[in-house]
């Protein structure tokens, strides 16, 4: 009997140590990443962007109070007999890997096809690697790191990000591009800016609409198409995504990069630091009704 005392007791002493170790460890990275967090809080309970990463895994531990967590989960107008959505991204990537394999490269018309209803089931929106013939040279490439874009005459970074915000502290080091984007600026004036128009330049892209295949040939198709068009762009390794908009058009060939992502992008890719650079699926959403919203999505 008293063995088992000794044992119990030995068992609570490194419980106790362990929680003790837990509760600090929590504490240092709440302070190291305090901006980031605060910023993530702050834009729940949109529960779409809860990207299956680590950020996410974080926010399921005590950094984050558990009521924030369930707050944003929850959705207070659902009955409450709705059945709680998973996440369904390994099973995405595993699937997306016996397609594309582990190395970056073209992909075969075939694999473009079941790539584009591998991403269409788990994001529930119509994706496709072409529209009515139209479509990029590649669709899966090397993103990099692009600036932020003017979007009305006089925009600068003064008044593109507020300061005194976490998200403005953490984009603002990006700067912005000196030129407008491939469609000019996003809005005529100031005054005529809006959401629809603060949305279009936080989550845009730049691919490089002069190498489609027959472009020139095509070219007023190719303006009217690419103008804002929206694609999903997913990162194969992580399963974060990203749905975007064609703002600009770029990078040059040299670069050895495929496509360019705003900072907003390349953050929620899990791409935004380092290098800021990496491979990802780039796929067009057929959206004529405007119903699939910029930002970032998960797998369902």
């Amino acid at each position: 009997m008293p063995k088992k005392s000794q044992s119990k007791s030995h068992y609570l002493l490194l419980k106790q140590k362990w929680l003790k170790r837990h509760k600090l460890a929590s504490k240092n990275l709440q302070q190291k990443h305090k901006e980031a967090f605060d910023w993530i809080v702050e834009k729940f309970p949109a529960k779409e962007q809860l990207a299956s990463s680590l950020i996410g895994a974080v926010m399921l531990s005590s950094v984050i109070p558990t009521s924030t967590v369930l707050a944003a989960l929850s959705d207070k107008s659902s009955p409450t007999s709705e059945v709680t959505t998973v996440d369904k991204t390994g099973e995405m990537l595993g699937e997306l890997k016996s397609v594309i394999g582990d190395s970056m490269r073209p992909l075969t018309r075939d694999e473009e096809v079941t790539t584009s209803q591998i991403l269409s089931k788990y994001f529930g929106m119509r994706v496709n690697f072409e529209i009515n013939g139209l479509r990029l040279n590649r669709s899966y490439g090397v993103i990099g790191a692009e600036q932020h874009l003017a979007r009305f005459p006089g925009d600068n970074m003064a008044t593109h990000l507020d300061m005194g915000s976490a998200e403005g502290k953490m984009f603002y080091a990006s700067g912005m591009a000196p030129g407008r984007g491939a469609w000019g600026y996003f809005a005529e004036s100031k005054a005529e800016f809006g959401e629809p128009a603060l949305e279009r330049e936080k989550w845009y892209i730049a691919v490089q609409t002069f190498e489609a295949p027959n472009y020139n040939g095509r070219l007023a198709e190719y303006r009217d198409f690419f103008k804002y068009k929206k694609m999903l762009v997913v990162n194969p390794q992580s399963g974060q995504a990203v749905v975007c908009d064609i703002a600009d058009s770029g990078p040059a060939i040299w670069t050895g990069k495929h496509l360019g992502g705003s900072p907003e992008v390349m953050y929620f890719l899990g791409l935004g630091e380092k290098v800021r650079q990496g491979p990802v699926l780039y796929f067009f959403i057929d959206d004529p009704d405007n119903k699939v919203a910029l930002g970032p999505v998960r797998a369902q």
